[in-house]
């Protein structure tokens, strides 16, 4: 057997032992989730000698998960569009267009990218203009801080169609804010559904911003209700261990629908390159 005949299944375990890096610590939080206290406190792989699926009944009850998905899909949704919005048609604007102005707009946007953001100025600003505590105020901060790589990523993106689309529904009447709606954005979906998932992971996932902007809890979201959940719970691991699993399926619910458009734009660039 040649080199070249191993290599496939050589490939084949490296993977399959690289995936279990993910697997095992996921197989181990959903076991642990419906065992006992007791059981779970072990730390063990061992199969619940009693399936306590009523442990996500004492979650979603005493760990007020719902509010939290509520307050946290306004969030996450919101920062989405406004988000994707912005780098869109900014990046339309900047691919299309040349110039010294372009030119220094598209380098404002790299220093984005670069420049930290700072707690105590951003809280003071919102408090300014009385968004503090307030869902539009984090939906705002979240746009401007992910703006800058969005519009950098689509507007290679819009780079990428040829012109020559633009003159044409041009000449047919399309213009403006139609012609990008129209022949634009079908062609940016699969980069837009990308983009959007990277949005969507950065805001849903965050903890340091919601505790700092949003100090009333009943505006908390899912990171900052899993906190306070492990906080008052820490020695109940079965009912962490189910909070933790509540707050991953709409991360991983999210990815496997976008999951066809994003490996569609992985092969897309691979063929480009």
């Amino acid at each position: 057997m040649t080199t070249r005949t191993i290599f496939p299944y050589l490939k084949f375990v490296i993977m399959g032992l690289l995936s279990l890096l993910i697997i095992i610590p996921l197989l181990f939080i959903l076991l642990s989730s419906v065992k006992t206290a007791q059981e779970a406190a072990l730390m063990t792989l061992a199969l619940p000698s009693e399936w306590k699926w009523s442990n996500f009944t004492v979650v979603f009850e005493q760990g007020k998960m719902l509010r939290g998905l509520t307050n946290s899909a306004i969030v996450t949704g919101g920062s989405v569009l406004l988000t994707i919005a912005i780098g869109v048609l900014a990046a339309f604007i900047l691919a299309r267009r040349s110039g010294k102005f372009m030119i220094f707009v598209y380098l404002l946007f790299v220093a984005g990218l670069i420049a930290p953001p700072s707690i105590i100025p951003t809280i003071k600003f919102l408090q300014m203009i009385h968004l503090n505590n307030q869902f539009v105020g984090v939906i705002l901060l979240y746009a401007a801080l992910h703006s800058p790589f969005i519009i950098l990523m689509m507007t290679g993106f819009v780079k990428s169609i040829p012109k020559e689309i633009d003159e044409s529904a041009f000449v047919d009447g399309s213009r403006g804010l139609g012609l990008f709606i129209r022949i634009i954005f079908p062609l940016l979906l699969p980069s837009i559904t990308t983009a959007t998932v990277f949005v969507f992971l950065g805001v849903w996932n965050d903890f340091q911003w919601p505790l700092y902007l949003l100090g009333n809890s009943e505006k908390w979201t899912i990171p900052m209700s899993v906190y306070m959940f492990k906080s008052k719970f820490g020695t109940d691991w079965n009912y962490v261990f189910a909070d933790l699993i509540i707050a991953m399926l709409p991360v991983l619910l999210v990815y496997s629908v976008a999951q066809k458009f994003i490996i569609e734009e992985m092969t897309a660039g691979a063929i480009k390159g």
